[in-house]
């Protein structure tokens, strides 16, 4: 594979700057940043800065835009479309890649305008929140008309955009890489003293981290040598968990450690023998894409006890590289960790299995290059469309 960039421009959009919870964002930025030249714009679901932070409306057009933007209650202004095309342009922009729904349909709006496609890449909750689809539904069937690829993260993902209007053959499914060096099978023997499960992730309700703990207590109940790292930012759900944990005298079994870096994460997963999440789809409509945390746990060898939920089910492969039970089960959920604390060769055995599978479907070099050919074809069927 050629280390050469291919001369054309992409920009991608997100809606924040790097969030903790978002490393598949900053693996897309730079993967892609090796093949061709990227911009990117982050800030807001119609962004408003560059990556270095700084503003691209000048200051008398950003305070008509905010004006404007009050006075409408649209994101998208006479001035923000101005400013906006102007940027794409004068950086001749072929392609905008634009990180979830939300955001891609403001964006569609200009891309239309200056004659530039777009891809709309979207992660989860964009494309199965109540509310978000009531607010873009008719934005969204807009944006799939003039958009020629529409990324999703897993086969369930796929089949609600096409719900939602989006023609199937624009659909592809691309989900997330993992860096296969970084998240490996730990060399050293892991402990036989304790049996060490942890879960990733931010206390969301999608990601239903007091049904993980309540399974996780049954398993408890019968056996001593367990233990439970709960890694994530002290926010959302965290405290009805830790209030719990206290209430059911669990201390001892359960850490929270608050959010800790991708280096850090990889550290945990080394000590751990079995990663475990009860995704759920939230009452809102909220679901899972394909959970990084669930790829890099594989990845380091560790059978995946969850759900079958979104992308899980084909990111983990049921009694092959994990166990997974149906949503809100948590019965189930406690037999599947009772199973593999018990037979600790087949926690093993399916630990590497996982590792297989995100070698042959997960592979961050591979998935981005899948992405950037999207891209490059996208280019030119758009242009020989119109």
């Amino acid at each position: 594979m050629s280390n050469k960039k291919e001369a054309f421009n992409i920009c991608i959009t997100r809606n924040q700057p790097f969030a903790y919870s978002e490393t598949f964002i900053r693996n897309q930025i730079k993967k892609l940043s090796e093949k061709a030249n990227v911009f990117s714009l982050h800030s807001g679901r119609l962004p408003e800065k560059e990556e270095d932070g700084n503003n691209i409306y000048p200051k008398h057009k950003w305070i008509i835009h905010k004006i404007l933007r009050g006075i409408t209650q649209n994101r998208n202004t006479f001035i923000s479309n101005k400013v906006l095309a102007h940027y794409l342009t004068q950086n001749k922009i072929d392609i905008v890649l634009s990180n979830f729904g939300m955001s891609a349909a403001h964006m569609s709006v200009i891309c239309n305008k200056v004659n530039i496609p777009l891809v709309p890449h979207f992660h989860g909750f964009d494309a199965t929140k109540q509310k978000v689809i009531e607010n873009y539904r008719a934005l969204y069937k807009q944006m799939f008309q003039s958009s020629p690829a529409i990324v999703a993260v897993s086969e369930v993902m796929k089949k609600k955009l096409i719900r939602l209007g989006a023609p199937e053959e624009k659909v592809k499914v691309i989900p997330y890489g993992i860096n296969l060096t970084n998240f490996a099978p730990a060399i050293a023997n892991k402990s036989t003293e304790q049996f060490i499960f942890i879960a990733v992730g931010r206390f969301t309700a999608k990601k239903a981290p007091l049904l993980t703990i309540k399974a996780f207590e049954k398993v408890c109940d019968k056996l001593a040598h367990v233990s439970l790292i709960m890694i994530g930012g002290k926010e959302g759900l965290f405290a009805a968990c830790e209030q719990y944990v206290q209430a059911q005298k669990l201390e001892s079994k359960i850490n929270f450690t608050g959010t800790m870096s991708s280096e850090k994460i990889a550290e945990y997963m080394q000590q751990a023998h079995a990663f475990v999440q009860h995704s759920i789809t939230a009452a809102n409509g909220d679901m899972e894409g394909t959970p990084l945390s669930i790829l890099e746990a594989a990845a380091s060898g560790l059978p995946v006890i969850s759900t079958l939920h979104g992308g899980i089910m084909e990111a983990v492969l049921h009694n092959k590289t994990g166990l997974l039970c149906e949503e809100k089960d948590v019965d189930a959920m406690a037999e599947n960790m009772l199973t593999l604390t018990q037979n600790p060769t087949m926690a093993q055995q399916m630990g590497l299995a996982g590792r297989k599978h995100i070698e042959e479907h997960y592979d961050l070099d591979k998935q981005s290059q899948k992405l950037f050919e999207l891209l490059k074809s996208s280019i030119t069927d758009f242009h020989s469309n119109v």
